[in-house]
C-alpha cells in the first residue's frame, strides 16, 4: 500500500505542476487556458513542440524549471508504477479490495483473534460447519501464506486489542468472537474491548494459565477455556475408558455432519407441552439429549417431560435435522 500511496502522490504532483505552469503561461504569454495547458502537457511529456513557444523571459524560465520538475515527477511516478506491478502490488491491492468488500457483507459471523496452531484448528472447524468468520493476526507473513493455501480466507493484519481493528472485522455485526492469541493478558484485553463494542456478542477465550480463567469471565467472556486442562481431561478419559471414548468418536465420525447443538425454546406453540406431544422427533429427526430449566439440568428426558418457552435444549443430529429443529423451536 505504501507504493500505491507514492503513485497517487506522483500523479498529484504532475497534475499540480501542469496546472501551475498553465497559469504562468497564461499570465506571461497572454495565452488562453487550453493553449497554455496544451503546451504544458506537451512539454512534460518530452515530445517537444513547434507550434507554440514562450516569448517572454519569465515564460522561458518557467518552462526550464517545469521541464526539470516535470521530468523528475514523471520519472518518480513511473518508477513507482513499475515497482507496483513488478512486485505484485496490483494483485495484492486487488485482493485486499476484494477482501474488504467481503468484510462489509459479513453478518452473524465469528471473529477469530490469533491464527496460531489453535486458531487454525478453530478456523478449520468453522469452515467445515459452513460458518462465516474473519481472522485477525499481527503476522502478515503467516496470513499471506494462509491465503495462498486458501484464497477464500477473510483476514485482517493487525492487533486484535485495537478497537479500530475489531470494528474493521465487523464486531458490531458479529455473532461471536474467539480469542486465542498467545498472551493471556491480550486475551483479557480483547474480551474487554469486544464486550464494550458489542455487549451481545458471544465470547470464547483461551487461557494458558488456569488462574486467568476467572479473569476472562469477569472481563465478559461467556466461556473461558484452558487447552491444557481440556487436553489433559480428554487424555485421561481415553486412558480410563478407551472403549467409551472410541464409541463416541466413531459415532460422530461415522456421519461427518452429526453435531450436538444448544437451542432456546421460543415457539409459544410448544409451551407446556410434553416432548411426545411436541412431535420434535417426528418433525425434525433430531434427538433431545438434555433439557435445562433454570439451574436444573434434566438428562435423558422421557417422552412425558414438559418443555416451556425459555427452556434450553441440547440436541443431537445432522446439520439438516438441527436446522429444522432450530426453526421449529424458535418459531421461525
Amino acid at each position: 500500500m505504501e507504493t500505491f500511496k507514492k503513485i497517487i502522490l506522483g500523479i498529484f504532483i504532475i497534475i499540480l505542476l501542469i496546472v501551475i505552469e498553465s497559469i504562468i503561461l497564461m499570465i506571461c504569454e497572454g495565452w488562453d487556458f487550453f493553449t497554455a495547458f496544451y503546451t504544458a502537457v506537451v512539454t512534460i511529456s518530452t515530445v517537444g513542440y513547434g507550434d507554440y513557444t514562450p516569448k517572454t523571459f519569465i515564460g522561458k524560465l518557467s518552462i526550464i524549471i517545469f521541464i526539470f520538475a516535470g521530468v523528475g515527477a514523471v520519472a518518480y511516478t513511473m518508477s513507482n508504477i513499475a515497482e507496483f506491478l513488478i512486485e505484485g502490488h496490483f494483485k495484492k491491492y486487488y485482493r485486499l479490495k476484494k477482501m474488504s468488500d467481503k468484510l462489509k457483507k459479513l453478518q452473524n459471523h465469528y471473529i477469530i483473534c490469533g491464527y496460531g496452531r489453535l486458531g487454525r484448528v478453530v478456523a478449520d472447524e468453522l469452515k467445515k460447519s459452513g460458518i462465516p468468520f474473519v481472522v485477525i493476526d499481527k503476522d502478515e507473513k503467516l496470513l499471506q501464506e494462509a491465503i495462498e493455501k486458501d484464497p477464500s480466507l477473510i483476514c485482517i493484519v493487525g492487533d486484535a486489542t485495537s478497537d479500530d481493528i475489531l470494528k474493521k472485522a465487523g464486531i458490531d455485526r458479529a455473532k461471536g468472537l474467539i480469542s486465542v492469541v498467545t498472551s493471556d493478558a491480550e486475551n483479557v484485553f480483547i474480551t474487554l474491548s469486544a464486550k464494550k463494542l458489542n455487549p451481545n456478542i458471544y465470547i470464547v477465550a483461551k487461557a494458558d494459565d488456569q488462574s486467568t480463567l476467572d479473569k476472562l469471565i469477569k472481563a465478559g467472556a461467556d466461556r473461558a477455556v484452558c487447552p491444557y486442562i481440556v487436553g489433559g481431561l480428554e487424555i485421561a478419559k481415553i486412558a480410563i475408558n478407551p472403549d467409551v471414548v472410541e464409541f463416541i468418536h466413531s459415532l460422530v465420525a461415522s456421519q461427518e455432519d452429526m453435531e450436538i447443538r444448544r437451542f432456546v425454546i421460543k415457539n409459544y406453540e410448544l409451551d407446556n407441552k410434553s416432548i411426545k406431544d411436541s412431535k420434535i422427533r417426528e418433525k425434525t429427526g433430531a434427538t433431545i439429549l438434555a433439557i435445562k430449566k433454570g439451574n436444573k439440568m434434566i438428562t435423558s428426558p422421557t417422552p412425558n417431560t414438559i418443555i416451556n418457552v425459555g427452556d434450553i435444549i441440547y440436541a443431537f443430529g445432522t446439520k439438516e435435522q438441527l436446522e429444522k429443529l432450530r426453526k421449529y423451536v424458535e418459531g421461525a
